[in-house]
């Protein structure tokens, strides 16, 4: 099916995850350069979700999370968040400054910040890979940190995109470093169907089969 659908055909997600292969490239380059050390990250899995349902797809929606909401317009207009389960926020500020909140109350103003670049850098860095790819104009908005259950965070989102026709698609990433410390995130990309359709369009696979 096409993106007309909300689901995407097999050169689709292939056009997807090299997008976000390249972006999460350069988010990494980006996290280096900043910390001073290296870093990886791979993407184990990338799907289409219904809006409805994003909030059953990523992670425990229970569970206590660090979300980064960026909206975007331009060509394509839509938003991108990252999500981090509260253990893997935990560990993600351990591997960049060295130390971790206990809990939700002890996150200070460099705690908060550094959240903040990490969403920056790695919305912008897709956002970027998508105009080089497509030739688009895309622009991103300041981020915006939200500490709550994952389900409150989802739903949030979910309020804001279904004020739009969107395609949501999660991308699982893992960030790890040279001393095997990782962690596990959830990154989003939920373009208006109208914006999606542009960019296959643009990349000429838009009635691929």
């Amino acid at each position: 099916m096409g993106a007309e659908s909300g689901e995407l055909n097999l050169m689709q997600m292939s056009a997807v995850r090299e997008m976000a292969n390249i972006g999460l490239g350069h988010a990494t380059t980006a996290l280096a350069t900043m910390t001073g050390r290296p870093f990886n990250m791979e993407i184990p899995n990338v799907e289409t979700v219904a809006i409805e349902e994003l909030p059953f797809k990523v992670g425990d929606p229970t569970e206590v999370a660090v979300g980064i909401c960026m909206p975007i317009d331009g060509d394509v207009a839509g938003y991108t968040a990252f999500l981090f389960p509260w253990s893997s926020a935990q560990d993600l500020w351990s591997m960049l400054i060295g130390q971790r909140p206990t809990d939700p109350s002890e996150i200070d103003e460099l705690a908060a910040s550094v959240m903040l670049e990490i969403g920056n850098i790695v919305s912008s860095a897709f956002l970027n890979a998508i105009s080089d790819m497509a030739e688009l104009k895309l622009h991103a908005t300041p981020p915006l940190v939200s500490v709550d259950f994952m389900a409150s965070i989802t739903a949030t989102i979910v309020g804001e995109a279904e004020m739009s026709d969107v395609v949501a698609l999660t991308l699982e990433t893992r960030l790890f470093d040279l001393d095997e410390n990782s962690t596990t995130g959830y990154f989003l990309c939920i373009p208006t169907k109208r914006g999606l359709d542009l960019l296959f369009d643009r990349l000429g696979i838009a009635d691929a089969a």
